[in-house]
Formats: C-alpha cells, sequence, structure tokens
C-alpha cells in the first residue's frame, strides 16, 4: 500500500491521539527534569545548610568541653595572682611576715617596673601577654637555711608566680650563733610573672 492509498481521515484520529501523547509525555519528561533538577538544588543548600549548622554545633561542643576543662585552671590561676594585676603589695607584706617570722637579721628589697616579657622561645599567646617585674632583695641571715626558708614564705603565701634568676651568697666573716646574728650575705634577683589581656583590658571574674 503506498501513502496516496491511505484513508487519511481514517487516520487523523489516530495521529492527533498520538501527537498528544507524545506532547504530554515529552511535558512529562521535561517537568520530571525540572523537578528533579529542583529538588537537587533544594537538596544540596539544604545539605549545605545541615553541614554548617552540625559544624557551629560541633565547635560549641568544643568550646564547651574546653571551657569545662581549663576555666577552673583559669579561676584558680586569678585567684593566686597569675592572671590579672600585679600583687606587688602582697609581695612586700609577706616579705615583711617572713622577715618578722624568721627573725632575719635584715632584708631589703627593690622592685623595678614592670615590662612586657619575651622568652627565649617561641609562643602563640592569643589575646594575652606576659609581662614581668624585676626584684631584687640584699639579705643578711643567720645560716644559708634562712634563705630557703624566704622562698618557701613567698611559696606559700605570695600571690603570683615568680623566679629565682641569680643568687648569689657570701659569709661575713664571723660564725655567730645568736638568732639575729648576720653571718652570710645575700643578694638575690627574682622575675615575678603576671598575665594580662593584650590590649591592655582589666580582667574580672
Amino acid at each position: 500500500m503506498q501513502l496516496k492509498d491511505m484513508d487519511w481521515k481514517e487516520l487523523r484520529g489516530a495521529i492527533v491521539i498520538l501527537a498528544v501523547c507524545l506532547s504530554v509525555g515529552i511535558s512529562i519528561l521535561y517537568l520530571s527534569l525540572y523537578f528533579q533538577e529542583r529538588m537537587q538544588r533544594d537538596f544540596n543548600r539544604n545539605d549545605a545548610r545541615f553541614r554548617s549548622i552540625s559544624q557551629r554545633y560541633l565547635a560549641v561542643d568544643e568550646e564547651e568541653k574546653l571551657i569545662n576543662e581549663y576555666y577552673p585552671k583559669f579561676i584558680d590561676l586569678f585567684n593566686h595572682g597569675v592572671i590579672g594585676k600585679e600583687q606587688r603589695l602582697n609581695w612586700i607584706e609577706v616579705l615583711r611576715t617572713a622577715t618578722r617570722d624568721i627573725k632575719l637579721p635584715r632584708l631589703s628589697y627593690q622592685i623595678e617596673s614592670q615590662k612586657p616579657y619575651t622568652p627565649g622561645y617561641s609562643i602563640s599567646p592569643g589575646k594575652f601577654k606576659v609581662y614581668s617585674s624585676n626584684m631584687k632583695l640584699e639579705m643578711s641571715l643567720l645560716h644559708e637555711g634562712d634563705l630557703f626558708n624566704i622562698f618557701a614564705e613567698l611559696d606559700e603565701k605570695a600571690r603570683g608566680l615568680y623566679s629565682p634568676t641569680i643568687c648569689t651568697l657570701s659569709s661575713t666573716g664571723e660564725i655567730m650563733e645568736q638568732r639575729d646574728a648576720a653571718n652570710v650575705k645575700a643578694s638575690c634577683e627574682l622575675q615575678w610573672y603576671t598575665i594580662k589581656l593584650a590590649d591592655g583590658t582589666e580582667i574580672k571574674i
């Protein structure tokens, strides 16, 4: 059968139905692709939001762990005068009390002005800065043990953190057994350390 012999009137309905079906099928395919792409965009956006929220949550959780671990230590350092204001009045009072209790023949002190401390190694202090004050002590002692007694008093009662940098001892040349006798002379230098905020803001608890 040739095309010219076909009854187009009878085929017209079928062709129309076929065209409509093709149009509907193409439309459905297009819409499905469109909705698939849209759903993929929505999924990517929501997934990114979920990841961002998860990361923030994990960061907050990690910060909470760090606070729980280190905040009590921070409070302890603050209460002991290592963090915050310099406690030189406390140091002087402790030295005076120790001189009286140990019955040292003589003790004199000199505290230099506070300066930024630069260690001999690299550190990352963050928002904080370390300062130090040099203290010079001149003492007359009954014996060498009195020097250790002075340091023991500072360790127990003084607020802050210190490190002896140098100490020299010399004999007066005459040994006397009286409690107030000066048989040994001692000269020491101490470094007192204080941690403060780098911008100078006062730390309050």
